[in-house]
């Protein structure tokens, strides 16, 4: 069994770079959405869109290697987890400022 460590960089970079297009179209999406008059609709486009490129992103990577996916697929999630906090650190206490 050849050990192709070019293929695993690549694939976790891959994840990563699906990751950033999924979590970062969905913020872009919902920071967007408010200034729609049919933003049900919008969301629904968005959501098809980035889940068809993603699906597509994992398809091509699982049919180079099963275990490069297994190492796209927790960068991904893992692109999820800094997103989240690091955009959220950028709003924190937005929310509750329009509240008052």
């Amino acid at each position: 069994m050849e050990i192709n460590s070019m293929l695993w960089v690549f694939s976790v970079i891959w994840g990563v770079i699906l990751g950033l297009f999924y979590f970062g179209g969905l913020w872009m999406t919902l920071k967007y959405i408010t200034r729609l008059k049919k933003p049900k609709s919008f969301l629904f486009l968005s959501f098809v869109f980035r889940i068809l490129l993603i699906l597509v992103g994992f398809w091509a990577v699982l049919r180079l290697d099963p275990l490069a996916f297994m190492l796209t697929f927790p960068a991904f999630l893992i692109t999820r987890v800094i997103l989240t906090r690091s955009l959220g650190r950028e709003n924190r206490g937005e929310i509750h400022a329009h509240q008052s």
